[in-house]
């Protein structure tokens, strides 16, 4: 019995998993590398507008701490076409679809995935707004496959007022929420919306937590940001945007290493889209923070 089953058609793929599909060099087991070449084989047959959307559906059985981007996402992204130029995902609720034939729960839990060209949001839509930017722009070059460059344009634009935190209340400790990103690009950069989502939301997402300016932070972050300014730095930390998450994301350990852990698990329904259209010579960011309410019956989901 395989730990995995796939199903597809024109325009959607469907996997049933014996255990979450890991990122590129970590899926080593040759079933995980089975499952990516079946579904790149069922993606590539896919007939697709020009800015088309991938929608993405994550539910599972496990009770485990999981980003829901990147399950669907960067773990499978070298499955996906790269035209696309909007990412749609969200987690599911309850039990998930069973698999037509039986799988191997190898792990002990059912995980499903299910992405399709284009279609709403079929789980959450967006409730109330908590926080809000516009063509934010993003400076720093250096370290853009981290989250660094993201979380600092957001702070340095929060202390400069450009950020509006309308409603921090609306999300209660521990709670579910969505995020809406539009990354803004100039005609001489590129940037594909698959290969670039985890960076940019995770750094948009660490904005608004709990990192109050400290000569600590300010030490650790200087050298992992090489084009900004100690001064610009400390202006950035100098107001919190919220904050909205009440604990820190940027980790410091003992030996002086940094890492940005936010609170992405806890984001069940998101967007992200790309579009050549900046105002200015860097690439900038639009995006909204908001609570999630459930798709009542009969109401057509979000988009």
């Amino acid at each position: 019995m395989k730990p995995y089953f796939v199903r597809s058609d024109e325009a959607t793929i469907e996997i049933w998993s014996g255990k979450r599909i890991q990122h590129g060099d970590e899926a080593r087991s040759d079933w995980q590398r089975a499952v990516k070449s079946d579904v790149r084989q069922a993606a590539s047959r896919w007939t697709m507008p020009p800015d088309a959307t991938l929608a993405g559906y994550y539910n599972t059985t496990s009770s485990d701490v999981t980003d829901v981007e990147n399950s669907l996402f960067t773990n499978m992204g070298e499955t996906m076409p790269r035209s696309f130029t909007t990412l749609r995902f969200e987690r599911g609720t309850g039990t998930p679809k069973s698999p037509p034939v039986p799988i191997d729960l190898i792990s002990g839990h059912l995980h499903y995935y299910r992405y399709s060209v284009g279609g709403p949001w079929t789980t959450w839509v967006p409730d109330q707004t908590i926080a809000s930017w516009r063509h934010v722009p993003r400076r720093v070059s250096v370290g853009t496959d981290t989250a660094r460059p993201v979380w600092f344009a957001l702070r340095y634009a929060n202390s400069d007022g450009a950020v509006a935190v309308e409603n921090v209340a609306a999300l209660q400790p521990g709670a579910i929420f969505g995020l809406r990103i539009i990354v803004h690009t100039t005609k001489a950069r590129s940037h594909m919306a698959i290969s670039n989502s985890e960076f940019v939301i995770d750094g948009a997402i660490a904005a608004f937590h709990h990192d109050p300016l400290s000569d600590e932070l300010v030490a650790a972050l200087l050298s992992k940001l090489p084009t900004v300014t100690e001064s610009d730095l400390r202006h950035a930390l100098s107001r919190l945007a919220g904050p909205v998450f009440p604990t820190p994301a940027v980790q410091i350990s003992k030996n002086g290493s940094l890492r940005i852990d936010p609170a992405d698990d806890r984001c069940w329904l998101g967007e992200y889209t790309v579009r050549e259209d900046s105002t200015s010579q860097w690439p900038e960011l639009s995006g909204k923070l908001f609570t999630i309410r459930p798709v009542q019956p009969g109401q057509q989901g979000g988009r």
